[in-house]
């Protein structure tokens, strides 16, 4: 889907429904993005909101103390694309260089033991995987053991309508095609 996104409002919405969970927990989540990137511009609202929350929850259950933040950067721009960065720090466990290579592979946890300590199928991260490759861009993970994870993507959104500058004034080497019906053209005709 391609439709006008609010960028705050739709990654507000996500944190907001997951709150409640980190403020039980006695963790901080925040929202920073940065005063460049533009508040509005074109995309899937309800893959971006998916891909989030997944991250979210995912750090949500790998940190039992400090802050949960997300943070929006903007990495360029032309005159109809604008390609982000968004980021999802965690002060949780962390994972090693190792396990972090095999996350984004269905089925796969960073070891045998998560799915008994936190649950989960190891599905969600190939999952984003896969959502932010059908969008054209890149997903990953810096992390360190017992430091905490940063998981972002960087996807390509377009920029608003509205945004776009340069309206055309003619078509030039154009091709047209009118269709009518007969009753129509006779009308044109006898005007």
């Amino acid at each position: 889907e391609s439709v006008n996104i609010n960028l705050r409002e739709s990654f507000d919405s996500v944190i907001r429904l997951l709150e409640r969970q980190a403020q039980a927990k006695g963790l901080r989540m925040a929202l920073d993005i940065e005063q460049d990137v533009r508040p509005v511009f074109r995309g899937d609202p309800l893959r971006l909101r998916q891909i989030l929350s997944n991250l979210i929850s995912n750090a949500l259950k790998f940190t039992e103390q400090g802050s949960i933040a997300v943070h929006v950067s903007r990495l360029g721009e032309t005159r109809t694309q604008l390609q982000l960065r968004i980021e999802v720090r965690d002060t949780g466990v962390g994972i090693s260089r190792d396990a972090a290579s095999k996350l984004f592979s269905a089925f796969s946890q960073a070891d045998a033991s998560t799915t008994r300590v936190y649950g989960g199928t190891g599905l969600g991260l190939a999952i984003c995987k896969r959502i932010v490759d059908l969008m054209g861009g890149h997903i990953g993970v810096e992390s360190e053991l017992g430091k905490g994870s940063v998981f972002w993507f960087e996807i390509p959104m377009l920029n608003a309508a509205s945004e776009i500058d340069g309206t055309r004034t003619g078509l030039p080497g154009a091709r047209l095609l009118v269709l009518t019906s007969a009753a129509a053209q006779q009308r044109l005709g006898a005007a």
